[in-house]
């Protein structure tokens, strides 16, 4: 059982990891900027709001699924995990992976890369208190 439900959580961690992956190879041209321009701070907070968004979605129907206690804490973990290792030869490959992305854009998918990571992190942690209290 608990193989199963791992493997569950890793399946999820791959896909979240991969939709993201996947979103900034066919549009991160188009919504990503270099940090030093002056819309970078708007783009950038849309995109992490969206972010938040999806995230809480995937995480909230990751919970109907696996319904043991801590089950989406234990998928934040291992998909903030999964993630940045995988991540980390996406960025080093970004000539590959995101070949028409600049430089500047790649700090800036690296940016909205490590708040996308923290809310992975903390939006477990709010759905376990919504369920545990009732209130978000």
């Amino acid at each position: 059982m608990f193989t199963q439900k791992l493997g569950l959580a890793l399946l999820f961690s791959f896909l979240v990891w991969l939709g993201a992956t996947m979103f900034f190879v066919w549009f991160g041209d188009l919504v990503l900027v270099d940090p030093g321009q002056h819309s970078f701070l708007v783009r950038f907070l849309l995109l992490e709001a969206g972010t938040f968004v999806l995230l809480y979605a995937v995480l909230f129907f990751y919970q109907k699924l696996d319904q043991s206690r801590y089950a989406v804490i234990k998928l934040g973990i291992w998909g903030s995990a999964v993630g940045l290792f995988m991540d980390t030869f996406s960025v080093w490959n970004h000539s590959l992976i995101f070949p028409e992305l600049s430089q500047g854009q790649v700090i800036a998918f690296t940016i909205w890369m490590v708040c996308a990571y923290a809310m992975y992190l903390i939006i477990p942690l709010l759905l376990v208190r919504k369920d545990e209290r009732g209130v978000f």
